[in-house]
């Protein structure tokens, strides 16, 4: 069992994953007699509609960088000067190093031979950089740090990070899910964690440390890394996507709502805050907005139910995912927590989530 840690991630809120009951099939119903029972009008049943499994179960994930993640920038001392060999290369945080002198580096101490080489011979490393959809040929020369005597390049490097979350949503005869509803960033550089790839597993929700004003709560758990539940493939600013390896057992399918669907009052959100069970808490939604183009912030939601409050005071890290259904449809994610307000935060329409899948 591998515990989850405080410094584990470096987004806000984290993400779950879970499936309401019955089959991941329509079982005795058609999707028209799922669309009318929650609502639609024939005139809406034309449109596109998707249907998927909510999520809500606590998941565990390890993520990976196709190469090394730029973090940050160290000084190196010399007898003239304070500098870092790698800034002044024109390398950023975020930026991820894939070759060096054309060779594929993907562990952070594969780096070390190449400088010493390099300061060696007096010359200067060739490196191959992402920077975002941009790749880059950069030159950087190791500076020996006069109070070790080593050759650097002064940057902050790694390749992995890992944590906890909700899963929002799968499709079940694709596997395709999403999850999280905003974009992995460092902690560090701030910078989102990408290009990646990663591993889903699921998780135990052991514990967690209740929300106040101005303090975020968080969710612990126990994640067993030998039972995998699916692969990641993408980093966007709606989440975390990838496809599962297998039906989660006991999966329903919802319709999916557009985000001028999305009403103001009464909703549910489903996420874990013991062990492995999912449980559905009121919220409300106090603000939609109408978009038609993918962007964040798509709804305002409160928390309202005692039960909720009590457990967490409010939204939590580790929260983030956890699904927002309507009037028997799936309307969006929990995304972000207001600071000063743990009992309100941000949703995310369901619609760019999908969008982002590979659905819509």
């Amino acid at each position: 069992m591998a515990v989850l840690n405080r410094g584990f991630f470096s987004f806000l809120l984290l993400f779950t994953i879970w499936t309401a009951g019955g089959t991941a099939a329509l079982a005795e119903q058609s999707e028209t007699e799922l669309l009318r029972s929650a609502g639609f009008p024939p005139v809406q049943e034309q449109r596109e509609r998707i249907f998927v499994v909510p999520g809500g179960q606590s998941v565990g994930v390890q993520l990976e960088t196709k190469g090394l993640y730029v973090v940050g920038f160290h000084f190196i001392e010399t007898d003239t000067d304070r500098i870092s060999p790698g800034e002044e290369a024109g390398l950023l945080p975020g930026d991820v190093i894939t070759h060096i002198n054309g060779h594929k580096v993907t562990e952070p101490q594969a780096i070390r031979p190449y400088v010493k080489k390099a300061a060696d011979q007096h010359k200067k490393l060739k490196l191959t950089v992402l920077r975002g959809k941009k790749t880059l040929s950069l030159s950087v020369k190791p500076v020996k740090d006069t109070g070790t005597n080593i050759s650097k390049l002064g940057l902050y490097i790694k390749n992995k990070t890992a944590g906890i979350g909700t899963l929002t949503f799968y499709e079940p005869k694709t596997k395709k899910f999403g999850a999280l509803g905003h974009v992995i960033s460092d902690l560090q550089s701030g910078k989102p964690f990408a290009p990646i790839k990663g591993t889903l597993y699921p998780a135990r929700i052991t514990g967690i440390k209740k929300a106040d004003e101005g303090v975020p709560g968080e969710k612990t758990a126990d994640i067993p890394m030998g039972k995998k539940w699916g692969e990641v493939t993408s980093n966007t600013p709606f989440g975390l996507f990838g496809k599962l390896e297998s039906d989660l057992d006991g999966a329903k399918i919802y319709p999916a709502a557009h985000p001028d669907e999305v009403k103001e009052g009464p909703a549910q959100i489903w996420t874990v805050t013991k062990d492995n069970k999912i449980e559905t808490y009121n919220i409300s939604i106090t603000r939609t907005v109408e978009q038609t183009k993918p962007a964040i912030k798509g709804m305002i939601i409160k928390m309202t139910d005692p039960r909720l409050i009590n457990k967490t005071g409010g939204i939590v890290q580790g929260m983030s995912g956890s699904p927002i259904l309507q009037n028997g449809r799936i309307i969006g994610a929990v995304t972000h927590v207001f600071v000063n307000d743990p009992l309100s935060g941000y949703g995310v329409h369901i619609d760019w989530m999908l969008k982002d899948a590979g659905l819509l």
